[in-house]
């Protein structure tokens, strides 16, 4: 059987081409010259000298857009008939070629409407006069495709894909140190503790049900705990892979997720990050979003109210991040100086930040308004459902988070946060047509940007108003508000998000029940319309969840009988972290002088050891500030989960934190795992020291013609010395339920480090390439300049 234009409308003719003597070829308007055409005979294309004949579509035989005849004629003379082919009774030299399969059975002659004179066939028809208005919008409407496949949301997949492989190779290379049975602080430890010996099956049951991990199995079955670990990153790094080339599916997205929340239920402190979570949230969602098991990559129906759900996220993080900022009543936020202390006192700045804490002062506190400002009123604009306030929000997100990336380390929550601002863009991918350039539509276009434009400054004013200071100093500017009256304006604001919200979700999942009610098969259509309804009353139940997060920025809002029962299912969700609530930076640290930006006491502590008690050498670590001649790194998307730890140490007494504890006594006993978490230049690399103490020191930038990166001064003690055998070191690390028996201290050579960037940049190649692929494909759909070959017809 040969097919013409299938899938896509019949052309009003089609141009068949027979090579003298051979099986023929076709030609039509709908493909290009060359285009090959596969027939029963074989694969031909259009090659020179060919005799061509036009004949109208309608004569030929039509089924659902799929022809089932190819009428032969003009050879230079008669071929013999080969099977499955019918000699017409009009003419020697017509032959018309059909499917035996789909020949009728004898019985009532039937009419063969292929038959018709040659003239009439071959003729055309004369040219129809029309205006040019009307042949405007035909061409217009023919000139409208719609690719078959969703650009934001496979961009979105592929980052977020990379994004799980940062996190699960990040993990992967510290688990020894830092869960491993010698780690800082063992996941088997943790587990054991919280069942007991002899507990039944329901005593079990509630243990997940409270820590809910896949790591519950080999502690039933008494096997190695940190193999276990290893097993799941490796299980995650490679389904992450095998995402970024492919696109992959739900199941390969919900193992992902099953993995790391597995890890990241047992990480204790050291996972306790926002971006952990937010991970967490963002990739449950995704389950949803993905193609489903089975289909092609990048294929399916991505629902509506997935999609809306995870700029709701967006919508959640920025704002939450931004409105504590201001309800904490930092000084360094109303006086608009926190950038003055920022760039040095964050916890792994990178070289970029030394520079950029060089500018005039006036413009860092510009910097910190437009900072809240976008993270406060405009997100208004991720919830729109006009395309053109979207693109403006995300024409704000994306150069916020590359700043950011380009000042600080902050692992993959960058290129997650730009992930999901991808999914603002167009989300049916069409190609408007010529009519999309009339005056009406463009002039109707810049009314709308130009109503979202004067409420979008209106919403600045009204939460930000600014006040400058005149003094003889000079003029200085800041926030003319107070922490009381923005938490009196955000009620109304947390109200209309939450109301708006809901009813835009509630309008995509009508429209999603409407979508599946097209499909042709009556119990299709009835399943995939109940799958549908099924999303839908997820989503709106998740969403109820999530909502509960953002309005616990004002309790007084949770306070009512219909908000207790959304606060009960969102803490009955809450330990599988698929909705929860952020706020990053809420109090600017190391000010020296009450916000005024001209002080920078960044603390920061140093270990020390000694073989004698009188000679102190300092424990260097991998990235954080130690050396003051050190140059700050750039280690994103890594996470060095002890550095960063190290930051929150310091803002607390030592005994405050067991962890650390812990790492003294793992080092006085040279474990081998913890030394591999610190810089392999470390002077006790080989041997351990005898005694260890901790000193807390103030950073800062350097300043004037120094050639050090840092500045710093002794401030106190941190932790006394101590040694192995210190009864009271013994004792407190047994009373918080870590190991306390000795470790071999030979060292052998480990590739740890080697084997995590050899695997980090192999993949950033990987996936810069498929980013940059997609990020193609989403500019010129958004242009209009979709590829022929991923267009369809629209009608």
């Amino acid at each position: 059987m040969f097919r013409i234009g299938y899938g896509v409308p019949a052309p009003k003719y089609v141009l068949f081409v027979f090579p003298p003597f051979c099986p023929f070829s076709i030609a039509s308007p709908r493909f290009p010259p060359g285009f090959p055409i596969r027939s029963s005979f074989g694969e031909y294309g259009n090659e020179p000298g060919t005799f061509r004949v036009q004949i109208p579509t309608s004569h030929l035989t039509r089924r659902r857009r799929r022809h089932r005849c190819v009428v032969a004629r003009g050879f230079s003379r008669p071929i013999e008939a080969k099977e499955g082919m019918k000699r017409s009774l009009e003419t020697d030299t017509r032959f018309v070629y059909r499917d035996p399969s789909k020949a009728k059975a004898p019985g009532k002659k039937v009419e063969d409407a292929t038959v018709r004179p040659a003239d009439e066939e071959i003729q055309p028809k004369k040219k129809e006069t029309v205006s040019k208005e009307t042949h405007v919008k035909r061409e217009a409407k023919a000139d409208a495709y719609v690719p078959n496949t969703d650009r934001p949301r496979d961009l979105f997949l592929t980052l977020l894909a990379f994004v799980w492989f940062c996190a699960f190779t990040s993990l992967f290379v510290q688990l020894d140190g830092l869960f491993g049975s010698d780690g800082l602080a063992p996941a088997e430890t943790n587990l054991r503790a919280r069942i007991a010996k002899k507990a039944g099956m329901w005593d079990w049951m509630q243990a997940f049900a409270k820590i809910p991990t896949l790591l519950w199995v080999p502690v039933y079955f008494n096997l190695d705990l940190a193999l276990c670990m290893k097993l799941l990153c490796g299980v995650g790094m490679l389904l992450s892979l095998q995402a970024i080339r492919t696109g992959g599916n739900s199941l390969i997205f919900g193992t992902m997720w099953a993995c790391y929340l597995s890890m990241f239920s047992v990480g204790s402190v050291f996972m306790q990050f926002q971006w952990d979570t937010l991970l967490l949230e963002v990739g449950f969602l995704a389950i949803w979003l993905a193609c489903p098991r089975g289909s092609p990559a990048f294929s399916g129906y991505a629902p509506r109210t997935i999609r809306q759900l995870l700029r709701f996220t967006l919508f959640k993080l920025m704002l939450m991040s931004g409105v504590v900022k201001l309800q904490s009543g930092c000084p360094s936020w109303y006086k608009l100086t926190a950038l003055s202390y920022h760039f040095a006192t964050q916890c792994l700045p990178t070289p970029v930040a030394w520079w950029v804490s060089k500018l005039p002062e006036n413009v860092l506190k510009l910097s910190v308004w437009s900072t809240l400002a976008i993270e406060i009123p405009t997100t208004a604009l991720l919830l729109s459902p006009f395309q053109t306030h979207r693109w403006t929000g995300f024409c704000l997100q994306i150069p916020l988070q590359v700043a950011i990336m380009l000042t600080g380390n902050y692992n993959f929550f960058n290129i997650l946060t730009i992930a999901l601002c991808i999914l603002l863009l167009n989300t049916d991918g069409e190609r408007k047509g010529r009519s999309s350039t009339s005056k009406v539509r463009v002039v109707l276009t810049f009314l709308n940007f130009l109503l979202g434009l004067a409420l979008l400054v209106g919403g600045i004013l009204w939460i930000l108003p600014l006040s400058v200071d005149r003094s003889s100093a000079g003029a200085s500017i800041y926030l003319a508000t107070t922490p009381g009256r923005v938490s009196t304006q955000m009620k109304p604001i947390l109200l209309a998000s939450i109301l708006a919200g809901f009813l835009y979700l509630l309008t995509c999942g009508l429209l999603d029940i409407k979508c599946a009610s097209r499909t042709r098969s009556a119990p299709s259509k009835l399943s995939t319309s109940l799958k549908r309804v099924l999303v839908v009353v997820g989503s709106l139940l998740y969403f109820i969840a999530s909502g509960t997060a953002l309005l616990s920025l004002d309790r007084n809002l949770l306070r009512n009988p219909i908000a207790g029962y959304a606060v009960e299912m969102y803490s009955a969700i809450l330990p599988y972290h698929i909705t929860s609530g952020y706020g990053l930076f809420r109090r600017t640290t190391g000010m020296g002088d009450n916000g005024r930006g001209q002080v920078v006491e960044r603390p920061e502590v140093i270990l020390f050891g000694s073989h004698d008690g009188e000679h102190w050498e300092e424990f260097d670590f991998r990235h954080k500030p130690g050396n003051v001649s050190w140059v700050p790194t750039i280690v994103a998307p890594h996470q060095p989960r002890l550095d960063w730890q190290m930051w929150f140490a310091a803002m607390g007494p030592a005994k405050e934190h067991p962890w650390f504890m812990n790492l003294v006594y793992k080092l006085l006993l040279n474990s081998k795992a913890v030394r591999d978490l610190m810089s392999p230049d470390s002077p006790f690399s080989d041997t351990p020291p005898r005694f260890i103490k901790a000193d807390l020191y103030t950073y800062d930038f350097s300043k004037g013609d120094s050639r050090d990166w840092w500045s710093r001064k002794f401030s106190r003690s941190y932790l006394d010395a101590v040694d192995a055998d210190s009864q009271a070191l013994q004792q407190y690390v047994k009373t918080h339920g870590f190991p306390t028996r000795k470790v071999a201290g030979g060292r052998t050579q480990h590739h740890g480090e080697d084997l995590q960037e050899t695997i980090i940049f192999t993949c950033a190649f990987i996936a810069v390439y498929e980013v940059i692929k997609r990020s193609h494909e989403v500019v010129q759909t958004s242009s209009g300049r979709a590829s022929p070959d991923r267009k369809v017809k629209v009608n």
